[in-house]
């Protein structure tokens, strides 16, 4: 009974992967759209459904939560399915974080941006994304037969390195051209970044506590 409570936890921990994936690929349409585009009202709406698809994983995090605190579980197995829950959750909070924040930059601080820069933004996306699919393939790994799962892990934690790699690389480059705008949208986009950053960093805790689960709960 409990390893089947367990299970339909896990069915529905990969519905929440699936919307956390919604949302880094929402976010990617929207910067892309931004900085190739320079369509602020079309990047603008794009930035709204990734609101939308957070609204969605927290909804269904708290439905989760809920069924998980009913009591069929052992107390140890309650903690490492909430903590994974939660561990998910932050993907998708640190996406609308960017989300919220880049659309309050205004369009001349990406017309003063260097190509270099803009090239750089994007390539951080293209990696998210990817480390977006590979998250779905380990909480989906985790319900099957779970022998891909150390496998995606180093994927994802070769991707989170990438990420890192490249926004230094971002950072020299923001910091070798001579912005015209005011000290209040510098620190928005240092943020953003900073955010931005995160959403790898959060796929790579996740990964790495599905690898732990393996370990300290191999019948969950």
């Amino acid at each position: 009974m409990k390893k089947e409570a367990a299970k339909n936890i896990l069915e529905k921990a990969i519905s929440h992967a699936e919307i956390v994936q919604g949302c880094v690929k929402e976010l990617d349409n929207g910067i892309n759209v931004l900085l190739k585009e320079r369509d602020v009202a079309k990047a603008h709406d794009i930035f709204q459904k990734v609101d939308v698809q957070e609204g969605k994983a927290d909804e269904l995090r708290r439905k989760i939560l809920q069924e998980i605190s009913k009591g069929e579980l052992n107390p140890g197995v309650r903690t490492d399915l909430s903590y994974l829950i939660k561990k998910l959750d932050d993907v998708a909070d640190c996406c609308t974080g960017v989300a919220r924040r880049i659309d309050t930059v205004p369009i001349t601080f990406w017309e003063q941006s260097s190509q270099e820069t803009i090239d750089i933004a994007l390539e951080i996306m293209k990696n998210t994304v990817e480390g977006g699919g590979i998250l779905d393939k380990i909480v989906i790994n985790l319900l099957g037969d779970r022998v891909q799962i150390k496998e995606y892990s180093k994927q994802i934690n070769y991707i989170e390195h990438k990420v890192d790699i490249l926004n230094i690389k971002l950072r020299k480059s923001l910091q070798e051209t001579n912005y015209k705008v005011n000290a209040f949208t510098v620190f928005t986009i240092g943020n953003i970044f900073d955010i931005m950053e995160a959403i790898t960093d959060s796929m790579e805790d996740v990964s790495d506590y599905i690898l732990q689960l393996l370990i300290s709960a191999p019948d969950l």
